[in-house]
């Protein structure tokens, strides 16, 4: 039996699909803990990539990914926390991993060179024309059934939220917003 039965009501919310409501509540309770302890384990060089916020996100997903799928078994506060604890070092961990690998190292970065031009001005109008028309015309030549997807990923929708409003599945629109992309790279091809 639990020490906590305010706890056990929590996880009880959570389980049963509050994840608005009792879920915000884990959330708010540990989030500026686990920034923290992210935050320390990162590093500076990993920090420009992947920031502890980044990295508390993956943690609460995973938990909550974990705690759906029946996998946690928790007996209270303490036990929460050392498992987001847990989580929180091995994703950095993870993450570093990920980004020493002789494709990603970080010891392959350089700075912009003085003569590359940084991108900060707003477009010119002939470039807005330019872009407008060439989502006007993958849109068009979308199914007329996948128009709605790819609209809402123009719109900068996550693929979980476009799956949610428009009831379908995740892979329909990642397979969706894999064909837009081919597409609208061949578009791009035929324009140069």
């Amino acid at each position: 039996m639990s020490e906590s039965p305010s706890f056990d009501r929590l996880l009880s919310g959570v389980r049963k699909g509050d994840a608005d409501g009792t879920g915000a509540i884990i959330v708010r309770q540990f989030e500026a803990r686990l920034a923290a302890l992210a935050a320390a384990k990162i590093g500076a060089r990993l920090g420009r990539r992947d920031g502890a916020d980044d990295v508390v996100q993956e943690v609460y997903r995973t938990f909550f990914r974990r705690l759906d799928g029946g996998l946690i078994e928790l007996r209270d506060w303490d036990s929460l926390w050392s498992l987001l604890a847990r989580i929180t070092v091995c994703r950095v961990r993870r993450q570093a991993e990920r980004n020493a690998a002789a494709r990603r190292s970080q010891d392959r970065e350089t700075d912009l060179a003085d003569d590359v031009p940084a991108f900060d001005r707003a477009p010119r109008a002939e470039e807005v024309s330019i872009a407008e028309e060439l989502r006007d015309r993958l849109i068009a030549e979308m199914p007329e059934k996948h128009r709605a997807i790819v609209l809402r990923i123009l719109d900068g929708a996550t693929h979980e939220a476009i799956a949610k409003e428009l009831a379908t599945s995740i892979a329909t629109v990642e397979r969706v917003h894999r064909r837009a992309r081919e597409r609208l790279s061949e578009l791009l091809a035929a324009e140069t």
